[in-house]
Formats: structure tokens, C-alpha cells, sequence
């Protein structure tokens, strides 16, 4: 028996080290075969978006104050409007002007100047020599304006709330609540500039020479304290993350101006005149005439304002040079989709925030198994931010094709509605509101074409590289 054992021993002892021997001439034949990832690592290929025309900050302003005006302007038709052409009727103008309030129009209209007036009292200078006498007599009407309306804002405040009762004046407060529920207690998102208006966007790849002479053409325009967007090409995890994290916080900052400044518009320009809307009074002091106006068309009324009011924003807000940013750092940053159900034998890498991943790597987190997807994959496996980031943006057209099928959609049921009606006022008011939505239809339309030309010379020359 104890012989028997030592022989066995000897068995075990001499294939095991046969199995080492076998084992270890594998292993460095593998190594030898086995490609490093970081070569298997390459920089995305972009394509060169050409610098698409749109309007400056006050143009813009002035465009979405005028669309104000007309919508404050259709929503008193719809309420008082008349049937003067009757042989029999008493009104002799097309609209009952003398129950329009004329303090709650110079509220309302006042009201919705100050992006205007800020933007020129930003922009506007005249001469940048403070030892002009042009800077100085710019910076005159700006006070001179500036004070003129905040006195008149003030005067028709008054009489607003001595006319109406505390309860209509408190419709005039209501935005006040959505103001702190997206940007909380504080008055940056109003005074900011770089929070107002969209910021430059850069572009490190270029050239440095015509990137200067660019830059030096707009700081003609900005000022020094504006702060750029600028995207940077390389393999380094950290600078990737950090830019799609800045990146993140501004598109977040500018979904929230647009959304709180067409919500403005279309409160006060369309829904703040059905609130405060007159009756008829008769001869005695205690009879009043009811007046009567189609519900469902001034709720319409107040839903296209908004949608036009927010497609006018968004265009100006996400213009092609800003989504063709968004679009190149989704592309550096890549995703990481997690991988279901039991695999204890598929070989996997443990997961680096030090490492770029190439596509079809499988990483091991503490969140779980996870597969590369993208063309070079920095983000964080399980990280639900960098995968909302990615899913938007690695495609360039799918913002511009969403924005660009609810302005059409909205563009054919106006239309459609036009040809249906029969009243006056209600084609006056579809033609009109038609028309603001059929230029911002015309932008969209515009950019989609340049972008799918662009990037498609970027997928040929991604085709090529591999």
C-alpha cells in the first residue's frame, strides 16, 4: 500500500508537471497572438459642418417679441370680435376696442419686452472707445429707455391690479411658480448672458490660425465674459467625461430656457386675455351682458402660441453648430450595454476609468458584465447619464428630425384647419400663426439638408479609415 501511493504520487507529480510545461508554452504562444486593445483604439473621423446663416441675438429677440404681439393681438380678435358688415348690426369697427383695457395691454406688452431690452442694452454700444462721444450718448437712450418703460410698466401695474380684483391679479403671479420649480431661488437665468442667449461654440480640431481669426471676428459681437463651448479630439477618459458633463449642463440650461420663455408667452399673450376678459355693461350700473366666445378655439389659440412660441426658441437655442458639437462628443464617448443572464466562461476585462475602449470589448463592473458599443467607448458602464447622452446624440439628425416632424405636423393641421373654417376671425388667426410657423419649418428644413450632406461624407470617410 504505501508503495502503491508513491507511485501514484509519482503519476500526479510528473503529469502535472507535464500540464504546467503545456500550459505555460500556451500561454506565451497566446500572448504572442493576442492584440493589444489599445491599438485596436482609433479617433473618430468628423465631418466639416460649413457655417449655416441665422440671426443675431437681437434680431431674434425682436422676431419673438413681434411674435408676441400677434398672438395677444389674434386672441383679442377671437374674444371681441363683430359681425359689422350686417345692415342691422351696431358695431361699426371689427373689433369691440373699447373693451380691450388698454393698462392690461401696456402690462402685457411691457412685460414681455424686457428680453428685448436686455439684449439691447447688452449688445448695443455704438462704439467701444469709452472716450467717444458716440459710447456715451448710446449709454443715454439706454437709461432713457430703460427708465421710460420701467415707469410705465409700474403705471400700468397700478392700475391693473386697482381695476381687477386680487384673485385676477394673482393669474399675473402664476409664472413665478414655474420659474422656481426649474431654476429654484435664484436670479442667474435672468441676468446671465451666457444663460439668455446661446453660447459660442468652438471646435479645437481646426486649425489654430483660422480658429483665431474666427474668434477674433466675434468678440466683435460678445463680450469677454461669454463663455464658449469647445469640443477636443482625444483619447484621454477624463477630458471626455468632463466635456460631455459640461455639455450635459447647458443643453439641460437651454431645454429649460425654452421651455420657461415659450410657456411665458404663450400664458401671458393668450391665456392672461381670457381671464381678464370684459363683459358687456348696458345703461344701469348692476346690468351686464354676457360675453360669449368659442372655448375650444381660444384653447386652441393658446396651444398653437405655445408650440410656435417653442419651435421659434428651440431653432435658435439647438442650431446645427451646437448638435454637431453634441454629435462629436457622443461619439468619443461610446456606451456600454449591459449583458443579461450567466456567463462565468466568456473572458472579460476588468473596467478602467483610465482605459478608451475599442467596440465588442467586454468589461467586468461592479454593476454587472457589460459590451462596448460605439467607435471609442469612455463612459461609465451603468452610468444612465452617459447612456441618455449617447442615445441622443451618436445619431446627428435625431433632434432635427424630431423638431422637424412636430413643426410640419403642426404646419399641415393648421392648414387643414384653414381650409375648414368659415369665420373670419378664425382665418385671420390660422393664416397668421400659419405663416410664423411656416419660417421656422423653412430653417428646419434648411438645416436637415445641410446636416445629412455633412454626415454623410463623414460615414464614407469613417468607411474608408477602416
Amino acid at each position: 500500500m504505501p508503495s502503491g501511493r508513491r507511485i501514484l504520487s509519482r503519476v500526479q507529480t510528473a503529469s502535472s508537471s507535464a500540464h504546467k510545461c503545456y500550459s505555460s508554452n500556451s500561454y506565451s504562444e497566446e500572448r504572442e497572438n493576442v492584440i493589444p486593445l489599445v491599438s485596436m483604439v482609433t479617433l473618430p473621423r468628423h465631418g466639416y459642418l460649413p457655417d449655416i446663416p441665422r440671426e443675431n441675438n437681437l434680431l431674434f429677440e425682436f422676431l419673438l417679441y413681434m411674435l408676441g404681439v400677434l398672438i395677444l393681438f389674434l386672441q383679442y380678435v377671437n374674444l371681441y370680435k363683430t359681425v359689422w358688415w350686417l345692415p342691422h348690426s351696431h358695431a361699426n369697427y371689427a373689433l369691440n376696442f373699447y373693451l380691450i383695457d388698454p393698462y392690461l395691454v401696456s402690462f402685457l406688452l411691457l412685460l414681455m419686452s424686457r428680453r428685448l431690452v436686455w439684449c439691447f442694452v447688452q449688445e448695443v454700444y455704438g462704439s467701444k472707445n469709452k472716450k467717444s462721444v458716440l459710447y456715451w450718448f448710446v449709454q443715454l437712450i439706454k437709461l432713457v429707455i430703460v427708465t421710460g418703460i420701467l415707469g410705465t410698466f409700474c403705471w400700468s401695474a397700478y392700475h391693473v391690479i386697482v381695476r381687477y380684483s386680487f384673485v385676477n391679479s394673482l393669474f399675473l403671479c402664476y409664472p413665478l411658480a414655474t420659474y422656481l420649480i426649474l431654476f429654484g431661488f435664484t436670479l442667474k437665468p435672468i441676468f446671465q448672458r451666457n444663460l439668455l442667449w446661446p453660447c459660442q461654440v468652438v471646435d479645437k480640431s481646426v486649425s489654430p490660425s483660422s480658429q483665431k481669426h474666427k474668434n477674433s471676428q466675434d468678440s466683435s459681437h460678445t463680450s469677454s465674459e461669454d463663455s464658449v463651448l469647445s469640443h477636443t479630439c482625444t483619447l484621454t477618459p477624463d477630458i471626455v467625461r468632463e466635456e460631455v458633463e459640461c455639455l450635459k449642463l447647458d443643453f439641460n440650461n437651454r431645454v429649460k430656457q425654452v421651455l420657461f420663455n415659450s410657456m411665458l408667452t404663450a400664458y401671458y399673450m393668450a391665456f392672461v386675455p381670457l381671464c381678464f376678459a370684459q363683459h358687456v355693461q348696458n345703461n344701469c350700473d348692476s346690468c351686464w351682458n354676457t360675453l360669449y366666445y368659442d372655448t375650444y378655439w381660444v384653447g386652441q389659440h393658446v396651444c398653437l402660441a405655445w408650440l410656435c412660441a417653442f419651435l421659434l426658441l428651440i431653432v435658435h437655442f439647438l442650431p446645427p453648430q451646437y448638435l454637431d458639437l453634441l454629435h462629436k462628443c457622443a461619439l468619443h464617448l461610446g456606451r456600454w450595454q449591459k449583458v443579461e443572464g450567466r456567463h462565468a466562461h466568456v473572458p472579460y476585462n476588468p473596467w478602467s476609468e483610465l482605459q478608451v475602449w475599442p467596440p465588442g470589448v467586454l468589461v467586468k463592473h461592479v454593476r454587472g458584465l457589460f459590451r462596448a458599443e460605439g467607435i471609442n467607448i469612455t463612459a461609465e458602464p451603468g452610468n444612465s447619464m452617459h447612456s441618455r447622452f449617447y442615445f441622443l446624440f451618436h445619431w446627428p439628425l435625431r433632434i432635427t428630425n424630431y423638431l422637424l416632424f412636430l413643426s410640419f405636423t403642426l404646419v399641415i393641421y393648421q392648414f387643414v384647419r384653414l381650409l375648414l373654417c368659415t369665420e373670419w376671425n378664425h382665418i385671420v388667426s390660422l393664416a397668421l400663426m400659419l405663416f410664423c410657423c411656416d419660417y421656422t419649418l423653412f430653417k428646419l428644413f434648411r438645416d436637415r439638408v445641410i446636416l445629412t450632406s455633412t454626415y454623410k461624407d463623414e460615414e464614407e470617410k469613417g468607411d474608408n479609415s477602416h
